[in-house]
């Protein structure tokens, strides 16, 4: 009796699962943000007294929401595909500016080489946010809208590098000009002026390229 041919056995699923850069970036955020949490929440029950504790309170939370615009403009980007590598070192830095401040805050760190750092930090954060808002807001359909936002992005990428070399060449005693009564803390006077420029010329490319990218035209015959 020949037997019973028995059915092919069902192959095994492979349990491995990679993850996204999605994944990976909302990874970063869960982990930045509980260590912020938890440092600025020790932060607050260890301060002097209750003022203290307030102005403790608010200026982590301050610092966290600071950075949220970035942090959400990031996952925007991840999640449609965009800048995926911008986006995530957005995250990275945004989330190592908030983490930093809070440890000083909570710990009262005194070190110009901890304060630079934070600084860096802060300044690709921002610049992060321009650029990744600036991609969300708007999409190229021509040439003059391309044109418009690679202005823009360049333009950002000069301010982010001349607000570095600002941040480095700062001193533990070394301020420039002053903005009415308060110091700035930057060395070279010189960049101030270039950087402040740049913010100009940003700001008006920005806006421009978000004008210039939605405009339909009609298709040429």
């Amino acid at each position: 009796m020949s037997e019973i041919a028995q059915p092919p056995e069902p192959q095994q699923e492979s349990h491995l699962q990679t993850f996204s850069r999605l994944d990976i970036g909302m990874l970063v955020v869960l982990v930045s943000m509980a260590i912020a949490g938890v440092v600025g929440l020790i932060a607050v029950l260890s301060a002097d007294n209750d003022v203290a504790a307030v102005g403790v309170g608010f200026g982590v939370a301050y610092v966290i929401f600071l950075a949220g615009g970035t942090i959400a403009c990031a996952l925007a980007c991840l999640a449609r595909g965009r800048l995926e590598a911008l986006s995530l070192g957005a995250l990275v830095t945004s989330g190592l500016a908030v983490d930093l401040l809070a440890v000083a805050i909570w710990l009262d760190i005194d070190s110009t080489a901890y304060a630079k750092l934070i600084g860096i930090a802060f300044v690709l954060s921002v610049f992060g946010l321009i650029v990744l808002g600036l991609t969300l807001a708007c999409r190229p359909r021509d040439s003059l809208a391309r044109y418009l936002y690679f202005g823009a992005v360049g333009a950002s990428l000069l301010g982010a590098v001349i607000a570095i070399v600002l941040v480095l060449d700062t001193g533990s005693d070394d301020f420039g000009p002053t903005v009415g009564t308060v110091p700035v803390p930057f060395g070279n006077g010189g960049l101030l002026r270039t950087l402040a420029a740049t913010f100009v010329v940003l700001a008006a490319l920005w806006f421009a390229a978000l004008a210039a990218s939605r405009v339909e035209r009609a298709p040429e015959t």
